[in-house]
């Protein structure tokens, strides 16, 4: 009995540290970067807790190494307004979305809505399969959904969807 109250106790812990860095780390990140969310503060911690409840920092901090490293190795963004997270203000913090929420565009309760998180990102149709490889090369599991590319993460499914310019 007092083995498996050991491990809970464990387990607890683990996640109550790995809570406590991700929130270290949005709170460096947007320091670091200057980012100013005056009158949003209450809304960051509201966004931090929820993320924190339904597990989706491994996945958050995930889809911020990809859009990163397509972006710094294929030289690639993503289209800035066809992101889903658009809107909140710790994938801003984080660099998923460029566009950064103020008090008329902050969209509460992004990351309480749906478990597992359903994300879209859109690159351009010429690079988009090449962002596409770019992920399976480095070791994240890309299957198919309707036709368009799915990353599978932890607590998360991203769409990555094609955006035709004319």
């Amino acid at each position: 009995m007092s083995k498996n109250k050991d491990q809970k106790r464990k387990v607890q812990l683990a996640t109550r540290a790995k809570n406590e860095s991700f929130r270290f780390q949005v709170e460096f990140t947007r320091k670091q970067k200057c980012i100013d969310i005056m009158g949003m503060e209450q809304n960051l911690t509201t966004e931090l807790d929820a993320i924190c409840q339904n597990n989706l920092t491994d996945a958050l901090l995930d889809l911020a190494k990809i859009v990163e490293g397509v972006r710094k190795e294929l030289g690639f963004e993503q289209e800035a307004d066809k992101c889903s997270l658009n809107g909140s203000l710790v994938p801003f913090i984080l660099g998923i979305t460029t566009v950064q929420p103020d008090s008329t565009t902050y969209v509460p309760g992004l990351f309480t809505a749906q478990h597992p998180l359903q994300v879209t990102i859109a690159f351009d149709n010429e690079i988009r399969n090449q962002a596409v490889k770019w992920m399976e090369a480095n070791g994240y599991e890309i299957s198919s959904y309707l036709g368009q590319p799915l990353l599978k993460l932890k607590n998360a499914r991203i769409v990555i969807r094609r955006v035709v310019r004319s």
